[in-house]
């Protein structure tokens, strides 16, 4: 196929497809390294006739300096069109990678991860070792039916291995219970099971747990759980698929090859896979997104609803942060410090890069830092009296726990939350008033500044009020359109 000339730079791709092709997943590829994929057919054409792709958010901090651009149709594997791009005066080439210099892509959530594909050649080894070490656990302990799914079934039944832009081992497990309800206490049940067993989970809803792993030090992969059950001739799995089935359609399991192993799959693996990727699943598309039909989606996240709903992109925020982000603390940490006696500790509650935390543990203060951005919380260089916790104010039960953990300390702690409460949901908001007044029993002030056009302020106060929250001092910086505030927490009478 003739090399067509595109047209780059920092905000779009623009081009003019080969003469009859209309539709079709597309790679797009820096020095020759696959980075990025869309659907031909969903990108707009503009007036003068060029379709024009946006690059996505997850990759822009990483337009810098020089690449050569390429597109190239998965379906024969070939490149039909390339050009040399310079998006920056700055020198050297384009490179798209996480801090630990290991190569990215932006995956099928639009963020940036890894691949298999961009790993050493023991990942799968490392994957399938760890999988099977959840497996184990999830049918010795719970006698549970569990079988591969998602890409872990798709790839060895359509090409016989693991799917290379894939990036982890997704296991089912199917619930002997038929009401959600009771799905969703198994799903906790598990939760608990395995970590006490020693697994890093995050538990990302009442039917969806995730296993992270490190391999010498950093994050490496992770393995996902998800609950499936029968009820009513429907197979029900979190968190897409609503499918007419019954237990004999898909039990008992089979052997299937994976790897330099067998696993179980579905018995009749066909319903799975459409059920999950539609008709054309058979033809590989590393563009895929998931397009759950709205009945489905409605009903699963009303029986299972998500309970890291946001961190994702706030995650992504961070990435770019951590990068490009300003390394002196706030001026609302310069506001707090002055009215902090010096021998309190100090709960920084959406401490994001932990610049502030750092301020104030250099200052003398013990500083617990908590977000929900695990990637980030993690990033945090480790110093004299600061220490780090991950925490997810959407999840009542882990927030009522942290609670009772500062608020037991029986001290008066400083929390710092800045930025927080216009980021918030109602469910969130309610949450994080709640923890404060846990933390502040015995004399404690919390320090907040919100930014102007979330929720009304007199609404905000309205809520921390009901957990007993009531302000001291406000004050305003008008340059900054936030409002500051100290609260403290008055018992009901």
């Amino acid at each position: 196929m003739v090399t067509r000339p595109v047209e780059v730079d920092r905000e779009a791709i623009r081009f003019v497809p080969p003469p009859g092709r209309t539709e079709g997943a597309v790679d797009v590829l820096l020095d020759g390294r696959r980075v990025w994929s869309f659907r031909l057919e969903s990108v707009e054409t503009t007036t003068d006739g060029l379709r024009t792709v946006p690059w996505p958010t997850a990759i822009l901090t990483a337009l810098r300096g020089s690449a050569e651009v390429a597109l190239r149709a998965v379906a024969d594997d070939e490149v039909w069109a390339c050009a040399e791009i310079a998006f920056t005066d700055d020198p050297g080439r384009v490179v798209f990678v996480d801090e630990h210099g290991r190569d990215l892509v932006v995956n099928k959530w639009g963020r940036a991860g890894r691949v298999l594909d961009d790993h050493d050649e023991s990942i799968v080894v490392r994957l399938l070792d760890h999988a099977d070490e959840v497996r184990s656990l999830l049918e010795d302990e719970f006698g549970l039916d569990v079988f591969v799914t998602g890409g872990t079934l798709l790839g060895p039944v359509r090409d016989g291995h693991l799917i290379g832009h894939d990036d982890d081992v997704d296991f089912a497990w199917v619930s002997r219970h038929v009401h959600p309800v009771e799905v969703a206490r198994e799903g906790f049940a598990l939760g608990r099971a395995l970590r006490r067993a020693g697994f890093d989970v995050v538990r990302h809803s009442p039917g969806h747990l995730q296993m992270h792993f490190t391999y010498r030090g950093i994050s490496d992969h992770y393995v996902d759980v998800f609950a499936g059950w029968f009820a009513d001739g429907w197979w029900h799995q979190v968190f897409c698929i609503r499918h007419p089935a019954d237990r004999e359609d898909l039990l008992p399991a089979v052997p299937l090859r994976v790897g330099d192993r067998e696993e179980p799959a579905p018995r009749s693996p066909g319903i799975q896979l459409e059920a999950n990727y539609g008709p054309g699943w058979r033809v590989p598309d590393p563009a895929f997104r998931f397009d759950t039909v709205p009945a489905t989606r409605r009903r699963l996240e009303n029986w299972f609803p998500g309970l890291n709903g946001g961190r994702d992109e706030w995650e992504d925020v961070l990435h770019a942060d951590r990068l490009d982000g300003p390394r002196a603390g706030s001026s609302f940490a310069g506001w707090v410090a002055e009215r902090l006696d010096p021998t309190v500790p100090v709960l920084d509650l959406g401490c994001g890069n932990g610049v502030d935390a750092r301020g104030f543990a250099t200052a003398g203060h013990e500083t617990l830092a908590v977000d929900w951005a695990r990637d980030a919380v993690a990033a945090i260089p480790t110093t004299t009296n600061l220490a780090t916790r991950v925490l997810n104010l959407y999840d009542p039960r882990t927030t009522i726990a942290f609670g009772a953990e500062v608020g037991g300390r029986r001290v008066p702690w400083a929390v710092v939350v800045r930025r927080v409460v216009e980021g918030l949901g109602p469910s969130g908001r309610h949450h994080l008033f709640r923890l404060l007044s846990m933390a502040l029993r015995c004399g404690g002030r919390a320090y907040l500044e919100i930014a102007d056009g979330a929720e009304p302020f007199e609404h905000v106060l309205a809520e921390a009020a009901r957990y007993g929250l009531r302000p001291e001092d406000t004050a305003r910086a008008d340059r900054e359109a936030v409002t500051r505030m100290v609260m403290a927490w008055t018992p009901h009478r």
